[in-house]
């Protein structure tokens, strides 16, 4: 399992700074319909999530998958942080351990399943912004504690439900 950097929380603040300066309609905008605008920002979060979900997974296919973006962000963020602006980078403080149990990776594989098969032209960009900005920031220490916690606990959860039924 590949511990996040400083780079890959910084790539992960890249992709969300992104996603708001192409979603942002302006203030009048938002004053007169708000939830309108603001649901325009669900794809976008949702796919957050399970870019922090994908890091979250430790083995196999989609472990390595997770793993493999993670260390491409970090070489990158780290990159940029040294020799594009001379800053110092190190290990981001944040979880290195699988908090997914056996009903959290099953119900994470269907997850992936739907972001996967699920192709709508207009938020394309904002898919994969989203999922690679939970792949640099989910299993950072701030983030991992306000929102991939219970995210974990949320798929766990769901997990036992599902499985339990299902036998």
């Amino acid at each position: 399992m590949i511990n996040p950097t400083l780079g890959a929380v910084l790539f992960g603040l890249i992709f969300l700074v992104w996603e708001i300066a192409v979603w942002f309609p302006g203030v009048k905008a938002l004053q007169s319909s708000p939830l309108t605008y603001l649901g325009d920002l669900l794809p976008y979060i949702l796919c957050w999530g399970i870019g922090a979900l994908t890091v979250m997974v430790v083995g196999g296919v989609v472990g390595w998958i997770g793993d493999t973006a993670l260390w491409g962000l970090n070489t990158f963020g780290d990159g940029l942080l040294v020799f594009g602006v001379g800053a110092n980078t190190g290990t981001a403080p944040g979880s290195t351990g699988a908090p997914l149990t056996q009903g959290g990776l099953f119900m994470t594989v269907l997850v992936l399943a739907g972001f996967i098969a699920r192709r709508k032209r207009g938020a394309k960009g904002s898919k994969w912004r989203g999922w690679l900005s939970g792949v640099g920031m989910g299993l950072s220490a701030g983030v991992a504690r306000y929102a991939a916690v219970p995210l974990a606990s949320a798929v766990n959860i769901a997990g036992v439900w599902l499985t339990g039924a299902m036998s």
